[in-house]
């Protein structure tokens, strides 16, 4: 075969060869690209994941920390040899109140019975509160003075007073909602958390937790519920501000641009979320929102972290997810992989064709 005759099959050779190096190029830069894209999502899904996780943990412990401050607070009165004076229990929460921004109150409410009620009343005038008598509301939210009970359960004690006067000598007895929280506490001889509540204290719409620690009488045996029942002396409570213990707990931390809803999911009682956007280290914005309104299950198809919480008897959820899809702090390396794949291989495809390979 001539010289002549053989350089067209060369060329076709030459040809194959070339195609073939340009498709094993191609293939293998795809892959390598395919794969660097998924390690940087991963890694940005992970880091997500954690800075998610140590948000959760911090709402978690600050919330602990809080409640550490009631159960201290009636461990001082179960030890107290004669119940706590009104002065005695300002000093005893200045500190408290101080350290804690998320505490909007704490207070003392006796177990008043209608035959006490009198001696109540003067002792608070005693006090100083010319003006004090037991309230409760209507069925309209109204506040009026209380119709006659056997039992009445007042908040007789409750700081810092300046910003929580309207509230002492309601008669939380004459809420169910807050009568159906005293009594589980009473039955479980711990601390219960209500639903979440409009604090009537804000001139905006706030919601707020209280929390309920029963108190039994000095020395008097309360292992079982009928003991309770029968030394009952009254309640300490807490009143935890949400949005501002929220923002107390993630102080410090960076965790990134993202969203996170707090919600109480224990039942329906708890109509409310409260949805925050965070931005970098700080609280950029921040909502109540009705829970029917937010579109979980939309939320929970994307990245997201979530987590349930116990809370003095009611289960809290956290979920955190970005505000906008993640971005890959290095996905240009990605791509810059897949560009110098592709120009390596038309290089060699190039020599392959000009038959210097």
């Amino acid at each position: 075969m001539t010289a002549d005759a053989l350089f067209p099959l060369r060329t076709k050779w030459r040809i194959v060869a070339a195609v073939l190096t340009l498709a094993l190029g191609t293939t293998l830069s795809l892959l390598i690209f395919v794969r660097a894209r998924a390690f940087d999502r991963d890694t940005a899904q992970s880091e997500f994941g954690q800075r998610a996780a140590t948000s959760a943990t911090a709402i978690q412990r600050r919330v602990q920390e809080h409640l550490e401050v009631l159960y201290g607070l009636g461990a001082v009165h179960a030890l107290a040899a004669r119940p706590l004076t009104r002065a005695a229990f300002r000093e005893l929460t200045q500190g408290p109140v101080q350290r804690y921004p998320g505490i909007q109150a704490l207070g003392w409410v006796p177990r008043v019975l209608e035959a006490d009620r009198e001696a109540y009343l003067t002792a608070a005038r005693r006090d100083g509160l010319s003006d004090f008598q037991l309230t409760e509301w209507t069925p309209r939210r109204q506040v009026v003075p209380v119709a006659r009970h056997e039992v009445y359960y007042p908040f007789f004690y409750i700081e810092p007073l300046e910003r929580n006067a309207a509230a002492l000598g309601f008669n939380l007895g004459s809420d169910p909602a807050y009568m159906e929280t005293m009594q589980k506490a009473l039955s479980t001889g711990e601390a219960m958390a209500s639903a979440w509540l409009v604090l009537a204290q804000d001139t905006e719409k706030q919601f707020g937790v209280l929390v309920f620690l029963p108190i039994y009488k000095s020395a008097a045996p309360h292992g079982t519920l009928e003991e309770r029942r029968a030394n009952l002396q009254g309640f300490t409570t807490e009143l935890l501000h949400l949005r501002t213990l929220l923002e107390q707990s993630l102080q410090g931390i960076a965790p990134g641009n993202m969203a996170l809803k707090l919600s109480d999911i224990t039942d329906a009682t708890s109509r409310y979320l409260l949805s925050l956007q965070l931005h970098e280290s700080s609280v950029s914005s921040w909502s109540f929102l009705p829970r029917h309104s937010v579109d979980m299950e939309a939320i929970r198809a994307g990245l997201h972290w979530e987590t349930t919480f116990n809370v003095a008897g009611r289960t809290w959820s956290v979920l955190l997810h970005p505000l906008r899809e993640v971005r890959t702090p290095h996905a240009w390396q990605a791509w810059g992989l897949l560009v110098g794949g592709g120009l390596f291989t038309l290089l060699c495809a190039g020599f392959v064709l000009k038959g210097r390979l």
